[in-house]
């Protein structure tokens, strides 16, 4: 079985991204069915968030790299931060723009990606800004979820700051993806590809 042209195989780290990809509808389902599921959906939330990190601990530890799961690890994780901010804009408008930025980020790293393994025929994995983003991410979208009603009461004024936050960090991200991008993309002209080493880390 192959995808892209890359043999799928199966490992821990990949089955637990796809078990990641299935609680992305389920984290929808039970978020849109109102607040007294919200602990429900932050459970899911939360659930997706220590697959994540099992996932990259695992695959480095126990040298379980694969090119298939590089491949899957950012898909899940694009999915999952698309589907969370396109649900929390129903509650919280202001995080609307999150919603259109994130979607068009994903997008262009989507396309980027794409690019890449057609022409290179390479998988790039994540590197330190996106995992500092998506960890950043999964905190704050959690807080929003699990603590609506308090802020709501308390602290109305704190989901616009932690929601500009993400934004910051969303463009930090997509500046460093979009440089590794041009890098690898044109490397007569933005200066020959940095080494790599055995983990496939950029030195």
């Amino acid at each position: 079985m192959q995808l892209f042209n890359i043999p799928w195989k199966w490992s821990i780290p990949n089955i637990l991204s796809l078990v990641r990809l299935g609680l992305v509808p389920l984290f929808a389902v039970l978020y849109l069915q109102g607040e007294r599921w919200d602990y429900w959906a932050f459970g899911v939330l939360a659930l997706s968030g220590l697959t994540d990190c099992l996932d990259g601990f695992i695959a480095r530890h126990f040298n379980q790299i694969t090119e298939m799961g590089k491949l899957l690890d950012p898909v899940a994780d694009k999915l999952t931060q698309v589907m969370v901010v396109i649900c929390l804009s129903t509650r919280y408008r202001v995080i609307i723009p999150v919603a259109v930025l994130c979607f068009a980020k994903e997008l262009c790293q989507a396309i980027g990606g794409l690019l890449l393994l057609r022409h290179r025929n390479e998988v790039r994995g994540a590197k330190w800004f996106g995992k500092l983003y998506t960890i950043a991410f999964y905190t704050i979208m959690a807080s929003l979820v699990l603590w609506h009603d308090w802020m709501a009461v308390h602290a109305p004024w704190l989901p616009t700051a932690l929601i500009a936050v993400v934004i910051g960090l969303t463009v930090f991200a997509f500046i460093g993806y979009l440089r590794i991008f041009l890098r690898l993309w044109r490397p007569d002209r933005y200066g020959q590809e940095s080494p790599v080493d055995e983990k496939g880390e950029t030195i």
